[in-house]
């Protein structure tokens, strides 16, 4: 059993984030920021307005985004390769990623709803007059994707470097964070927090700005095209740097030894 170094792995990922700088912002720019700004531009709406193309182009943005994750950790670990091979080996094991979280997203909502029998028979999910869930239920659904996800995160190095189904991703995720649970569990913890500043500060500081100087968004304005490319420069730089900060990481956890084997969708 290893112990897992966080501030190791932050010095490996600053170390990494200079070497290989341009190749993982190239495939940021390729897989985050472009979607993230046609996305934008295209005016896609989210909620109640969507319809049924803007929903298939937002899948394909998160779809994106989830290949972005296996090339960006693929780029990370060595031996070395090239933007293409990454990309590809993205492609190659998104299948079996997706089936992981959409297995992970169903096991969360299920528990949840178990969850919420008893909170509701305490009086405690009543609806909110604005018509959004309980507070208690949204806890109940963070802390579950969090203490979840602890235990599934490292599938996006495995996938880049090993083969396997989606069996085998889970298995050997669970394999690789025996003894550092909370150490991963505090990693993931600092992501979300992250992340949250992140949509904050796009959404709420700098979006702004924009709306204020530019007017209110829609397809095809300046504004959109702004704001769009405000979103995913920040998604791409946190994405990029959490991405890297896995696969070191991951490094720790399996010796340094990265078992690199051909790409394969693993199903």
């Amino acid at each position: 059993m290893r112990q897992l170094s966080i501030s190791a792995a932050w010095d490996e990922t600053k170390a990494v984030l200079a070497h290989e700088g341009g190749l993982l912002a190239t495939v940021a720019l390729a897989l985050i920021v472009l979607p993230q700004v046609v996305m934008a531009v295209a005016g896609v709406p989210v909620g109640p307005e969507s319809t049924m193309l803007s929903r298939l182009l937002y899948i394909a943005v998160v779809l994106l985004g989830l290949v972005a994750q296996v090339a960006l950790n693929r780029l990370a670990i060595p031996p070395p390769v090239v933007v293409r091979d990454a990309i590809s080996t993205g492609l190659v094991r998104l299948l079996p990623v997706v089936l992981v979280l959409l297995a992970l997203m169903i096991a969360i909502v299920l528990t949840t709803i178990a969850l919420a029998i008893p909170l509701n028979a305490a009086g405690l999910t009543a609806m909110r007059t604005s018509g959004q869930p309980p507070l208690s239920v949204v806890a109940v659904l963070l802390v579950l994707v969090a203490l979840s996800f602890a235990i599934i995160q490292l599938i996006f190095p495995v996938a880049a470097v090993e083969t396997g189904n989606p069996i085998r991703l889970v298995s050997r995720s669970w394999q690789l964070m025996r003894g550092n649970y909370f150490r991963l569990l505090a990693f993931i913890v600092i992501v979300f927090v992250g992340l949250g500043l992140v949509l904050i500060a796009s959404q709420v500081g700098l979006g702004s700005v924009v709306v204020l100087l530019l007017g209110q968004p829609h397809a095809g304005s300046m504004s959109a095209l702004v704001l769009g490319l405000i979103a995913g420069l920040l998604q791409a730089a946190f994405t990029t740097v959490t991405a890297v900060m896995l696969a070191r990481i991951y490094l720790q956890l399996s010796g340094g030894q990265a078992q690199v084997s051909v790409p394969s969708s693993g199903t």
